[in-house]
């Protein structure tokens, strides 16, 4: 029999005194802080960033952090120290993002429900990039731009009509969803609006679901944007 035994060190684990987190006891962190407490790993979000950067080699790419998932600042300012840029899904994270000492040139702003107040407070702030969800969007935009007397970095999200293989109550890039512009239509919401002066094009945005286990759906979504 071969008994293989993992060196990888769980970030909770039996110590001295109890459950400890990172080799800190939960007891003595109960005792300086008091209940409820949440506590997270440091080090198995370290370890997360680092394998998903690391698969990526020398080739250029930014990894943001979707603050939606949980905008604790502490981790959020973890991140940031890593190398993460942000990805905002609200004003509110917009902000979070900006305390968190995130330049607005590292944030993106996502969201299927923007607000003319969010898009109006993203245009003020300069973000990196607003993906607009439609070409309705994108002329909304424009018009806040416009008003604001500056111009929008946009990119349109792009459904491919790809089935990522995730539960379907979370799918979000097949043709049935209510997400994105077709992508038949896409170039064409492009070409229409590229000489827009409040609108400047800096990529094209594909979300097409959450959960997904293998690359597979992923590449297939890059090769249906990088077609002819």
């Amino acid at each position: 029999m071969i008994t293989c035994v993992s060196s990888v060190q769980l970030p909770f684990q039996l110590g001295a005194r109890g459950l400890a987190c990172d080799g800190v006891s939960i007891q003595s962190i109960v005792e300086t802080v008091g209940t409820p407490a949440y506590i997270y790993s440091a080090r198995a979000i370290r370890d997360a960033y680092h394998a998903i950067d690391d698969a990526f080699g020398q080739y250029p790419h930014a990894i943001h952090y979707a603050l939606k998932a949980n905008s604790t600042l502490a981790i959020v300012r973890l991140l940031r120290s890593l190398g993460s840029r942000a990805d905002a899904n609200s004003g509110g994270e917009i902000e979070v993002a900006r305390r968190a000492g995130f330049a607005p040139n590292e944030i993106v702003f996502t969201g299927v429900g923007k607000s003319a107040g969010e898009l109006e407070y993203a245009i003020a702030q300069d973000v990196g990039t607003i993906n607009a969800e439609s070409a309705g969007e994108l002329d909304r935009i424009a018009d806040r731009a416009r008003a604001a007397g500056r111009v929008a970095r946009v990119a349109l999200r792009v459904n491919p009509d790809i089935d990522a293989h995730s539960h379907p109550n979370i799918s979000t890039g097949l043709r049935s969803n209510k997400f994105g512009v077709a992508l038949q239509d896409a170039r064409t919401v492009y070409r229409e609006r590229l000489n827009v002066p409040s609108l400047r094009f800096v990529g094209v945005h594909v979300h097409i679901g959450s959960q997904i286990t293998t690359a597979e759906p992923l590449r297939r979504a890059a090769s249906a944007l990088t077609s002819p």
